[in-house]
């Protein structure tokens, strides 16, 4: 009896170990290169914690095993990958992002008048249309801000959860890239004279919202905000 007692309080720290939030160390890097992407966003989709990835694509991040990391950097396809049992156990962990051509297949555009976020956000919606259903060619349309490309979500209203679920998180993304989009590192780091960790630092710490973002469009905006944020920065 006294035995079965140990064992049981044993599996169940054993539990409550594996519950709890592990401190990870990961490695943000191009796919094709290997070399670092510096000031990616990496997101735990289960807590929406969000971190930035530094010089050496080194980032620092909560996450139980089983958890779902997301990443994002201008330029680069996002994708996901899951805290499985095996990453749990590593030291640090090397995640790759795929970067962007710009190949739009048999999808005819203008780049004129078109952000780089613009042309980015038509390359990843084409590519996701191509694994989710057949089309001969998408129609695409600018969004009301003029800076991302919106699609009718009608057209898969016969598809599965599963697609349903991949659109959300893509949508999900998307506002990742916005964000990294307006709030760029050139931005920052001409405004505040920032550089390496200080600056990434200061970009994890002062990112603003989406939603605030969408609301002041102007780039005068963001020069007031980043000047606001300069006050409450530790530095730390």
């Amino acid at each position: 009896m006294k035995w079965l007692f140990v064992s049981l309080s044993f599996l169940f720290c054993f539990q409550l170990s594996a519950q709890k939030n592990k401190t990870v160390i990961g490695y943000l890097r191009d796919s094709v290169t290997h070399a670092p992407i510096v000031l990616g966003s990496v997101t735990n989709n289960n807590t929406h914690e969000t971190v930035m990835s530094g010089n050496s694509g080194r980032f620092k991040i909560h996450i139980k095993e089983n958890e779902v990391l997301s990443y994002a950097a201008v330029g680069y396809h996002f994708d996901t990958v899951q805290f499985v049992h095996k990453l749990a156990m590593q030291d640090s962990i090397d995640i790759f992002a795929s970067p962007l051509l710009h190949d739009l297949g048999n999808v005819t555009v203008s780049s004129k008048g078109m952000s780089a976020y613009q042309m980015d956000s038509m390359e990843r919606r084409n590519d996701l249309l191509h694994d989710m259903v057949s089309y001969k060619k998408p129609t695409f349309a600018l969004s009301n801000s003029g800076a991302g490309l919106g699609i009718s979500i009608d057209r898969f209203s016969k598809h599965e959860k599963s697609k349903r679920k991949a659109l959300d998180f893509f949508e999900a993304q998307e506002k990742e890239e916005y964000i990294n989009y307006r709030y760029s590192t050139k931005l920052v780091e001409e405004s505040t004279g920032f550089k390496d960790e200080i600056l990434r630092n200061f970009i994890q710490q002062s990112r603003p919202s989406y939603d605030w973002l969408r609301a002041n469009t102007s780039s005068e905006d963001i020069l007031y905000y980043i000047n606001d944020q300069l006050k409450k920065f530790s530095g730390k």
